[in-house]
């Protein structure tokens, strides 16, 4: 993806052409030198701007919900991701579940943020399922919100458990990109549950909840 790299070059040619080097032989996801590379991304850009004017619409239409939110180690290392992942080939599934194992935080809401952004995403369900499941709260956060993967990709089971998982750790559901597209009665009615739950227990129902339920579902089918 010639973007990414453009993008750095407007920044920093030296950064540039410290990724033009590291990719001449591009280190394959989960290996070592993959995550020395990965690593050595975030520390580098520091204080860049983050993507502004023409560059914005253009990372939209690759998959980036939020490009004015990416911090300049962040585009450097969805750069070297792409590349990366595009010379692993059929082993990249298995290659970037490892690197996101051995990660930090940091480095794995880089790698949930960049997903959209590589070659045939939809490979990465099951790394996208597993992190809606992480109790850390920005790592969750980085695949459930301003990400356009869950809502492209993601089975309707696992949706639903992180629209619902988001609303009880209080990440606003304004943030899970598609939401009203995927709305479904079924996700109402586990939404419905949740809040007759918390009432019964007199505890207090967050307000997204109510929003989610008074907004109409994917084919129309009014609350019960």
């Amino acid at each position: 993806m010639a973007f990414l790299p453009a993008l750095i070059a407007a920044r920093d040619p030296g950064c540039a052409a410290w990724l033009d080097a590291t990719l001449a032989a591009p280190p394959l996801p989960g290996t070592p030198a993959f995550m020395r590379a990965f690593a050595a991304a975030g520390r580098r850009l520091r204080g860049a701007p983050p993507p502004g004017g023409d560059e914005v619409p253009a990372l939209m239409a690759l998959g980036v919900a939020t490009p004015t939110a990416w911090s300049g180690p962040r585009l450097l290392r969805a750069a070297l991701l792409a590349a990366a992942v595009e010379a692993a080939g059929g082993t990249a599934p298995a290659g970037l579940t490892a690197a996101f194992r051995t990660s930090d935080s940091e480095e794995r809401a880089t790698i949930l943020q960049a997903l959209m952004l590589l070659p045939d995403p939809a490979r990465f369900t099951a790394l996208a399922a597993d992190a809606c499941r992480s109790s850390v709260q920005p790592v969750f956060e980085a695949i459930a919100g301003d990400n356009g993967f869950p809502a492209a990709h993601l089975a309707e089971p696992v949706f639903n458990q992180m629209v619902l998982k988001a609303v009880f750790t209080g990440m606003p559901l304004a943030r899970i990109v598609g939401l009203a597209e995927r709305t479904t009665p079924a996700l109402r009615r586990m939404a419905g549950d949740f809040r007759s739950e918390r009432r019964a227990a007199g505890r207090l129902v967050p307000a997204d909840l109510d929003l989610l339920l008074d907004a109409p579902s994917a084919d129309g089918i009014p609350t019960p």
